[in-house]
């Protein structure tokens, strides 16, 4: 007798549970998935500015779709095996977990492009960029700073053709005396960074004629 009255309470739960996910009202929704770029090899970088995110639209019981986290859905591409060059990835449902019952009925892109070049670390000249004079009557007799050179990691056919870097702009417009402050470097959006925190400092001498 126990074991049909288990019986009988597994149908009705069989029944409800058919009854929300499909004789429920279904609904369709736009989603925006943050697209990740997982396991770059060390000695590579991307170069090429890749989508933050691809955009889908799901069909699904309404109660399901509307349950739906964002936060829990992600799409990632898998960079492992990559070598340098273009990739060109086809974008699926494949790795984006969705409920039972709920399914991917449009992506946009279907295709993201990656493109990976060499990483490479290489020392160059730093300079100081000076803007603007000092004031009428008086005159910049020495220019210094604390460092010559750092080493900065890139892209190779970036640093393969840079011999130097400037700082931001330093203004002297006006001064009347000496001027001694922290500067930083103008890496121009190259995807260049330093290989290790150099504090740099410039030292401006200015002297009555």
């Amino acid at each position: 007798m126990n074991n049909l009255r288990y019986k009988i309470l597994a149908c009705l739960l069989a029944v409800v549970i058919w009854y929300f996910v499909v004789g429920e009202e279904r609904a369709e929704v736009g989603l925006t998935v943050p697209l990740e770029l997982v396991n770059i090899p060390r000695n590579l970088i991307v170069v090429n500015n890749v989508a933050p995110a691809i955009d889908i639209r799901v069909n699904g019981p309404k109660s399901l779709v509307r349950a739906l986290s964002l936060e829990s859905l992600r799409k990632s591409l898998d960079l492992s095996q990559a070598k340098r060059g273009t990739l060109t990835f086809s974008i699926s449902q494949e790795g984006i977990p969705l409920p039972r019952g709920v399914k991917i009925t449009r992506i946009s892109p279907t295709q993201v492009i990656v493109v990976l070049q060499n990483l490479v670390t290489k020392v160059v000249d730093i300079k100081p960029r000076l803007v603007g004079k000092p004031a009428a009557g008086y005159e910049m007799t020495g220019l210094e700073m604390n460092h010559n050179q750092v080493q900065v990691t890139g892209p190779q056919d970036v640093l393969d053709n840079l011999e130097t870097l400037y700082t931001k702009p330093i203004e002297i417009e006006g001064l009347t005396a000496s001027l001694r402050q922290r500067a930083s470097l103008d890496f121009r959006n190259h995807q260049i960074s330093l290989v290790k925190e150099t504090p740099l400092e410039v030292q401006v001498s200015i002297k009555k004629r």
